[in-house]
């Protein structure tokens, strides 16, 4: 499977999700999860693929250059809106997975940012784990407010192709 249709896949979720979601489920926070609600880690996500996107015309994806606390994080339809919008521009984007691309992190709270060589391939990769794993929080604060996703939302594909084997 390409890794662009996979993200835009794992977005198309999201978006699946949100859905079935209201404003008052969307911005619950719960202080199981450090006070940040689905907003919270939609937002989070969001950030990483701009981030990427950004990427793909500088030459370095800055994962850290975030915006916290904005609307995408209180509005669910803005939130849905610009997952379709980065589903979008995914679609039409013609991104060489091979072409090497700097990765800036900060690795720790002390001492320099790092900076290090990867493809936009290998950043799409970790794009799906990223997501996978916020989606798995997600689907965790939306069973609690009764919501229930769809079996393989916030499931690793790995996970899924194992029980799928072990199915059958």
């Amino acid at each position: 499977m390409n890794l662009i249709r996979a993200n835009c896949e794992l977005l198309q979720q999201g978006i699946d999700l949100l859905e079935r979601h209201d404003d008052r489920t969307f911005v619950a926070e719960d202080s199981a999860s450090y006070g940040s609600g689905i907003g919270a880690h939609f937002r989070h996500v969001l950030d990483h693929y701009r981030s990427f996107l950004a990427g793909v015309e500088s030459g370095l994806i800055d994962y850290d250059d975030r915006n916290r606390g904005t609307a995408a994080e209180s509005s669910r339809d803005l939130t849905c809106s610009t997952l379709e919008s980065i589903k979008a521009e995914l679609e039409a984007r013609s991104v060489e997975e091979d072409r090497s691309v700097r990765v800036k992190v900060s690795a720790s709270t002390t001492g320099e940012d790092v900076h290090s060589l990867s493809s936009f391939g290998r950043e799409l990769q970790f794009l799906v784990s990223h997501t996978v794993h916020h989606y798995a929080l997600i689907a965790i604060a939306s069973r609690m407010q009764g919501i229930y996703p769809n079996e393989s939302f916030g499931v690793a594909p790995s996970t899924l192709k194992y029980l799928s084997a072990t199915r059958s």
